[in-house]
């Protein structure tokens, strides 16, 4: 038995990994349902890769132990096996609950963003909870290999060297490089789809591949400048979305000079993880279960088809402060944080706003709290204000104490639709249906945001606020969740979340045009008619018309059905209006998101889908404009887009100009080429 130590070591690990594996695909992921609807097409090609793993670890750390000589040497040896069989094994369960958690891999990126997760316990205790019976199984059984591995260590290790120069041990090396070498190949003859392994990929692979990306020099690729203009810059400059404003002093003192009245306060309701199917206050169940919402949208700009940059949250946060797109393949904030950035609320704050963040969520858990400190004036997370009703109830204070001679720019950033959907025990047990609980989540959210919205109508500058609704990013339901395989990972069950704008002078209107988060920084700065130099990529939602009475178009019924909507009927005018200022513009670009080297783009009606590594990896869809979708079913009711039968003529130069703009904005971002 001693001549097959590395052998049985390797099973070892092999077995472990198969075991976790049956855990991930055959276990109900949080959302209710499997993590993957054929696991036939993962499952065995996982078995093979992990084998070529373990086998590999195996082969390296036996074939040393021949050339070590002494005793300390040896010793040292067999211990850092052990560790790293032990770090192979958790490294690899923790990818697993990533991947069903959060539909990503364990990276160092995601270390980079999450490594002080545990200063957050009551988010972390929430989602343990909510997953305790997958977490238990993964850890136990992790533990119960590790412990195994150790007595295999104690038993035969040292044995081993008696017999370590005989043919038989020779023999057992030469299978674990077979092995190794069938197995980590199968990335050439068995796993040819760069989507498939993206899922099968081991996590130590993964992790190599990352560190030797990070030493790689950034690159202009061909398609640069294509891709720079379909993004929106000027390939000709250095800083291609550099916009400069030589007046820009001269704007903000005038700015500054104005009167309170004219400086409107800007609120900005920022939404954890709120689904644009689920919000969408078109649909008469929605407006009715979320009434506070509802009401709003009657006098919003409302788009109930905005798009997120990325997810999670860490990149809402960016898209709708920064007015930039995510990283296309890591984590911006997190692994570029020299970045040079001019962002809205350093804007506001040279404008003269006092700048304020409300959290519930410790902006510490994903490395937020430096960019609250760089960004805004002041900013406040309390334990006891982790729910959405307890942090309304503090914006009613903090509003109240405001600085008297400022305007005010203040963030209030929910929490409780948080993954897995729990809300404060009082209301009871979260419930089992996944559709009931993230539903009675958006609920309990929507009465926080009654809270907040009574605060300021009753208030001095009711007349004077501006604002933003807006989600951080979706979350994918039951469905949505096995369809990475064939549409990547930033497809619109991660990315569709509501936009809505209300205030002085904006005319209300519902606009069915897909935007995104990063035209919501360019649309302040053109509504506060401010000069002010920035990089932001999006455009104004909004144009100026001429300040005369008119007779303005009523918003849509929000509570008409939705099959109605879908069959275009429209709702007639039936008061008058005061004069506006503003309406929603015509004009729209292309809107972009990027997440692990996956790509999505909508334009016109339809939604393109690409991988940065694969261009046969691209789909097309029609875009669902409208709520054509099982609305009886608020959240688990949505799927996706309707994949198109017959592809565009122009299919393949779109795929090309898609990834083109992906590869330029990586160049920007890993060059720092946003602002001088």
């Amino acid at each position: 038995m001693e001549k097959l130590y590395w052998v049985v070591f390797g099973c070892l690990l092999w077995v472990a990994r198969v075991a976790q594996l049956c855990f991930l695909y055959w276990m109900d992921a949080p959302t209710g349902g499997p993590i993957v609807e054929d696991w036939g097409r993962f499952f065995p090609q996982s078995m093979v890769v992990e084998a070529g793993m373990a086998m590999a670890i195996a082969f390296v750390f036996g074939s040393v132990s021949l050339l070590l000589k002494g005793h300390a040497l040896r010793k040292v040896w067999g211990v850092l096996s052990v560790v790293v069989a032990g770090v192979y094994i958790v490294a690899s369960g923790g990818d697993d609950e990533l991947v069903r958690w959060m539909g990503q891999h364990l990276s160092l990126s995601f270390f980079g963003t999450y490594s002080n997760a545990a200063s957050d316990m009551g988010l972390v205790g929430r989602i343990f909870i909510g997953g305790i019976g997958h977490f238990s199984l993964s850890i136990g059984w992790g533990a119960a290999t590790i412990f195994a591995v150790v007595m295999l260590y104690r038993k035969l290790y040292w044995k081993w060297f008696g017999s370590s120069h005989k043919k038989p041990a020779m023999v057992a090396l030469g299978m674990l490089l077979i092995v190794a070498t069938v197995g980590l190949s199968a990335r050439v003859w068995l796993v040819t789809s760069n989507m498939c392994w993206n899922r099968v990929c081991p996590v130590l692979w993964r992790i190599a591949g990352e560190i030797r990306e990070n030493f790689a020099d950034p690159v202009k690729g061909e398609g640069y400048e294509a891709g720079i203009r379909l993004l929106g810059g000027d390939p000709s400059k250095e800083y291609p979305f550099w916009k400069e404003y030589p007046r820009e002093a001269v704007s903000i003192a005038e700015f500054k000079a104005k009167p309170m009245d004219e400086r409107p306060d800007i609120i900005f309701l920022t939404i954890e993880t709120f689904r644009g199917w689920t919000g969408d206050m078109r649909i008469g169940t929605a407006c009715e279960k979320f009434h506070n919402l509802c009401r709003l949208s009657k006098k919003a700009l409302y788009y109930p088809n905005a798009r997120s940059v990325g997810y999670p949250s860490v990149e809402g946060f960016l898209g709708v402060l920064a007015g930039v797109w995510s990283h296309p393949t890591k984590s911006f904030l997190s692994d570029y944080p020299k970045t040079n950035l001019r962002t809205l609320p350093q804007i506001l704050s040279d404008a003269g706003y006092y700048t304020d963040v409300l959290t519930a969520t410790e902006p510490s858990f994903d490395k937020l709290d430096p960019w609250f400190e760089a960004w805004f004036n002041h900013w406040e997370f309390k334990s006891e204000n982790q729910h959405d009703v307890p942090l309304a109830d503090r914006f009613r204070e903090v509003y109240a104490s405001r600085p008297a001679d400022k305007p005010i720019f203040l963030n209030w950033m929910s929490t409780s639709m948080h993954v897995p959907f729990s809300i404060p025990s009082e209301y009871g047990p979260t419930p089992e249906d996944p559709d009931e609980a993230y539903v009675r989540a958006v609920a309990y959210m929507d009465s926080a945001v009654g809270i907040v919205l009574d605060e300021i109508e009753k208030g001095p500058r009711a007349d004077q606020t501006l604002i933003f609704v807006v989600g951080d990013h979706a979350f994918g339901n039951n469905a949505q969740h096995t369809t990475p395989e064939y549409i990547g990972t930033v497809q619109e069950g991660y990315t569709w979340v509501p936009l809505m704008v209300v205030g002085p002078g904006i005319k209300p209107s519902l606009q069915t045009e897909v935007v995104s988060q990063v035209d919501i920084a360019p649309t302040i700065l053109d509504y506060l008619g401010l000069e002010i130099s920035n990089n932001f990529v999006g455009h104004t939602l909004l144009e100026r018309i001429a300040d005369e009475p008119a007779v303005a178009e009523a918003p849509a019924d929000t509570t008409a059905s939705a099959d109605s909507l879908a069959q275009g009927d429209s709702v007639e005018a039936s008061a008058k209006a005061p004069a506006y200022l503003f309406r929603a513009t015509s004009q729209y670009a292309p809107v972009f998101s990027f997440r692990l080297a996956d790509i999505a783009m909508q334009r016109d009606s339809l939604t393109y889908y690409g991988n940065m590594d694969d261009p046969e990896a691209s789909s097309v869809f029609a875009t669902r404009l409208v709520p054509d979708w099982d609305t009886l079913h608020l959240a688990e009711g949505f799927v996706t887009g309707r994949r198109l039968g017959a592809i565009p003529a122009d299919f393949a130069d779109t795929e090309k100009a898609m990834r083109d703009a992906a590869e330029a904005w990586l160049y920007i971002v890993n060059s720092n080429k946003l602002r001088p």
